[in-house]
């Protein structure tokens, strides 16, 4: 008898504590349910609705209608030694100096454009010509791309260029064919001649063809 009355005690607390449980959770969940209702009314409070919220469609089209990107400005290129010194006077006075196949500077029968001696003609002065025109080799594009200095004041050409040489009082045609490394320092002209008794080294005028 002592057993079930004692069990029954012990059922009885047990649902006193699951009520208390159950009443606590309900009045946290009241409590929360007005901590939510209050954000929301501060949420509406402050919500502007004059405000209009686009639609998918304008959205779009203001989107298409919208800059893609910045465009950038053009990139300034910065004249290089070799750009400038193309461009400095047509017409100048320099000296003229010549060079020969085996003259102990290392030259060979071949120029530069891959034009070779059995290429060209010569003429009764013995200079080495091609279609009528004297060979020389000058200060050259194509030596300073290599990397070679060129000093300031010096014309640079480019292969297969035509000049206008007036020698002793005499023009002639020129076409360039050849580098010359001491051009790139003295501005020269380098005649090619067909052997050393036919060389000349004198002053000349040089003008652009």
């Amino acid at each position: 008898m002592v057993l079930v009355i004692l069990f029954y005690q012990s059922i009885h607390t047990i649902n006193k504590s699951r009520e208390r449980f159950i009443s606590k959770l309900d009045k946290e969940f009241v409590e929360s349910k007005k901590s939510l209702e209050t954000a929301k009314n501060d949420i509406s409070d402050d919500f502007d609705e004059s405000l209009e919220i686009p639609s998918r469609e304008e959205l779009e089209r203001k989107r298409k209608y919208q800059p893609i990107g910045i465009v950038e400005p053009e990139p300034i290129v910065e004249k290089t030694q070799s750009d400038t010194q193309e461009h400095i006077s047509s017409s100048y006075t320099t000296r003229m100096t010549s060079f020969w196949g085996n003259d102990g500077y290392g030259t060979n029968e071949c120029t530069g454009s891959g034009k070779c001696s059995w290429d060209f003609g010569v003429n009764d002065k013995g200079w080495y010509t091609y279609q009528g025109k004297l060979v020389v080799a000058t200060a050259t594009t194509y030596l300073a791309k290599q990397g070679w200095k060129v000093n300031t004041g010096v014309h640079l050409y480019k292969y297969y260029e035509e000049l206008v040489l007036t020698i002793d009082g005499v023009e002639y045609d020129a076409i360039i064919l050849d580098s010359c490394g001491s051009s790139m320092k003295t501005d020269r002209i380098d005649l090619f001649v067909s052997n050393g008794s036919s060389a000349r080294d004198t002053m000349i005028n040089v003008r652009r063809k």
